[in-house]
């Protein structure tokens, strides 16, 4: 009797405890069975479900911040559509050298030396005056496509000594020496426009000034004393040798286009033809700074 009434006295805390803790018609707890290896679940009394079944997916309500954002390609990609970044052009500063040829005809070195001597009469027999010019002056830049540059030049002509003559044959040829060095100080602009990476086309034009240097001699001798042989043919007659007066300042003007051709990040190459005073061509060569 007295073992009952201890059993009895262990055992009724935890009924009141279970009592007080379970809710008013609260159910038994559903059963849940695991197989041995843990993955497959059943309830007792229910159907189970096919092993191949898929349970559905929750459904998920997508908002602006669910959006993926799609970041920029890092490299080059591939395909027809890959295009090279276009390089920044920059503006520098420059020097240039460069050497060229030029050539006056034989009508305008006529009325030229027909201005220069008012009273005598017209000379157009004669040859043409040619020259080699050498050359180097200083860009500075306007723009990344265009600069101004302050050029130096000196222009050696290159014309033998021989007689000119009249068209008619009279008065007597003129034996002619010229002894010329032109300095040429001019400014220019030029303007380039980019054909690919490493080609280019650009523009010059300039004004300024042609001083010259030297002189230019003129003496008389006999019509029948050929042109090949000046000087030593048998009639030479000497009547006097007189200076051509020629001004010594000419105002000089300069038109021309041209090729470069990069070579380095430092170097380019170029080539132009146009005028300057008169038909030019040169090449040369552009360091950047």
């Amino acid at each position: 009797m007295l073992r009952r009434h201890r059993k009895a006295v262990w055992c009724w805390p935890l009924a009141l405890a279970s009592a007080v803790s379970a809710p008013v018609g609260a159910q038994d707890a559903t059963r849940i069975e695991v197989s041995d290896d843990g993955k497959a679940l059943r309830v007792p009394g229910e159907a189970g479900r096919p092993p191949s079944a898929k349970l559905p997916l929750p459904t998920v309500r997508r908002t602006a911040a669910d959006k993926p954002v799609t970041l920029p390609k890092s490299g080059r990609a591939d395909g027809p559509a890959a295009r090279d970044p276009a390089p920044v052009e920059r503006e520098f500063a420059a020097v240039e050298f460069s050497a060229g040829y030029s050539w006056l005809p034989a009508n305008v070195l006529r009325a030229i030396q027909t201005a220069a001597n008012p009273g005598k009469p017209l000379r157009d027999r004669h040859p043409e005056l040619q020259g080699t010019a050498i050359e180097a002056g200083y860009r500075y830049p306007l723009s990344p496509r265009s600069w101004m540059v302050v050029r130096g030049a000196v222009i050696v002509p290159n014309v033998a000594d021989q007689n000119w003559y009249a068209t008619s044959g009279s008065p007597a040829p003129l034996y002619t020496e010229i002894g010329l060095v032109g300095i040429e100080l001019m400014a220019d602009y030029v303007r380039r426009v980019p054909l690919t990476s490493w080609l280019g086309a650009y523009g010059r034009a300039g004004i300024g000034l042609l001083i010259l240097g030297g002189g230019a001699t003129q003496t008389e001798t006999l019509p029948n004393c050929t042109q090949t042989k000046p000087a030593t043919c048998a009639t030479w007659r000497h009547v006097g040798k007189s200076d051509v007066a020629l001004p010594p300042v000419l105002p000089g003007v300069r038109t021309s286009i041209g090729l470069d051709l990069t070579v380095s990040d430092q170097l380019s190459l170029q080539i132009e033809g146009g005028l300057r005073a008169t038909p030019y061509f040169g090449a040369g060569a552009v360091l950047r700074l």
